[in-house]
């Protein structure tokens, strides 16, 4: 027998098992890393779900802010009929109370078709709408006008921009009895009105 067969199988039992043993420990190398890696891929996904869910809240939270903060306004804007359909009714009604209560000589009017308002407001899901309003007031004097308008505004029959007045006086003959007019105001009311906004109408923040 030759002594590299001696040697060989002497050698031939450890070297084995060193082998095995360098494909356990290679095994279990290959094996550690897929789960760390699995487990840090969960890992990520959980922090992510948790960021979603943090940013979420945050967002409920402010929302929730905002609608405390701006509830009372927008019951407000209800109860005035600002919220919904135009309130042409109502506003002709608020019309005639006013000259009952300044004691103006009578108001002639004139409203125009409901448009989309050309105001810049970030109005949400609702788009701004507004009815023109022309008015001729017959005054005895420009304080009447004054109280017209409050008069106007304590009906809160709505939201209305005032877009200009302007005054002239009345054309009589020579015969003018104490009460006729005296004088003219025209003016210009912008009635505004929130509607709901189809899918449409609502702009991508």
């Amino acid at each position: 027998m030759k002594l590299a067969d001696i040697h060989w199988r002497i050698l031939r039992m450890p070297l084995l098992v060193f082998i095995v043993a360098a494909a356990a420990a290679s095994a279990a190398v290959y094996f550690t890393q897929q789960r760390t890696a699995a487990t840090q891929a969960q890992l990520d996904l959980a922090r992510a779900a948790l960021t979603n869910i943090r940013q979420k809240s945050a967002q409920a939270d402010q929302e929730k802010h905002l609608i405390q903060r701006y509830l009372a306004a927008y019951e407000d804007l209800l109860r005035s009929g600002t919220v919904g359909p135009e309130q042409r009714v109502n506003w002709l009604d608020a019309l005639r109370t006013a000259n009952q209560v300044a004691h103006t000589l009578g108001v002639d009017y004139q409203l125009s078709q409901q448009i989309a308002a050309p105001i810049k407001l970030d109005t949400g899901s609702y788009k701004l709408q507004q009815t023109t309003m022309k008015l001729r007031i017959k005054l005895l004097h420009e304080e009447d006008l004054l109280n017209f308008l409050h008069a106007l505004d304590a009906q809160h029959v709505g939201l209305y921009l005032m877009q200009g007045c302007g005054l002239t006086r009345s054309v009589h003959g020579a015969f003018s009895v104490r009460f006729e007019p005296k004088l003219d105001a025209e003016c210009e009311l912008a009635w505004l009105s929130l509607a709901k906004a189809s899918v449409g109408d609502v702009k991508p923040p």
